[in-house]
């Protein structure tokens, strides 16, 4: 099968083939195969490389919030984080075209945290959460896995951010030496950070994940995998948070 050449558009930044989702090109690839490229990508990072994670909440509000459209143009990579936009990549194929796969936050972060012993060059920043959630979540994957190398994270304010805090927070990534960035900020706050301080960040992989950092953490229970081929991981995030079932993805 021939990839298209679309190499102007988000998602075709990296060799693979990509869908229109309702304007949006998102990447049909797996999980495996994404980490993989951007590990490569980790290792020779000339430049901020910016990864969404689009369930159907982000493309929805992709089409109705232009601002919010806009901002995801602006990434290298959409990949499928949800069911209903991997089912829409998979409507109506051709005999020969490839099936698409879910690439979520959470598996793309367990994948390439994994693969840091297959690419022991990869440093990794947790940008995010409170200061105990991210005590967790770096003792977790430590734990769990042995070749992590962790090389900072950092807490920002839990208010609107002030040009010093913008600036404190890319001082962080840039003192750290970090190759990969997991940016655990939520939706849609993430994906507006990495686009609006693009022009400013450090070379890196930069990767919105959203729910990754407390899933990983232990701190919040993830939805049967069961339930998450299905499509109804938004359900089981209601039943476990119903307080907190309009937030980050």
């Amino acid at each position: 099968m021939t990839i298209p050449d679309n190499s102007d558009r988000p998602g075709a930044r990296i060799p693979c083939e990509t869908r229109n989702v309702f304007g949006f090109s998102v990447a049909v690839s797996s999980v495996e195969e994404m980490s993989a490229a951007l590990a490569e990508r980790a290792l020779e990072a000339e430049a901020p490389f910016l990864v969404a994670a689009a369930d159907a909440h982000v493309v929805t509000l992709g089409v109705h919030d232009r601002d919010y459209g806009n901002v995801l143009e602006r990434m290298d990579v959409i990949c499928p984080d949800g069911m209903p936009v991997v089912w829409r990549l998979n409507r109506g194929l051709s005999s020969g075209e490839r099936e698409a796969c879910r690439v979520s936050g959470p598996d793309l972060m367990e994948a390439l945290v994994r693969s840091n012993v297959q690419y022991p060059g990869l440093r990794h920043f947790l940008l995010g959460g409170d200061e105990r959630l991210l005590e967790a979540l770096s003792g977790a994957l430590k734990e769990k896995y042995p070749g992590f190398q962790l090389a900072g994270a950092y807490s920002p304010p839990f208010r609107p951010w002030t040009e010093e805090d913008l600036e404190n927070m890319r001082e962080a990534v840039a003192s750290s030496g970090a190759n990969v960035v997991w940016v655990g900020l939520g939706c849609p706050k993430q994906e507006r950070w990495m686009a609006e301080q693009r022009e400013l960040l450090p070379p890196a992989v930069y990767v919105g994940v959203g729910a990754a950092f407390a899933f990983h953490a232990g701190t919040v229970k993830r939805a049967p995998r069961w339930m998450q081929k299905n499509g109804l991981e938004w359900l089981y995030r209601i039943y476990r948070e119903p307080e907190d079932c309009s937030g980050g993805t």
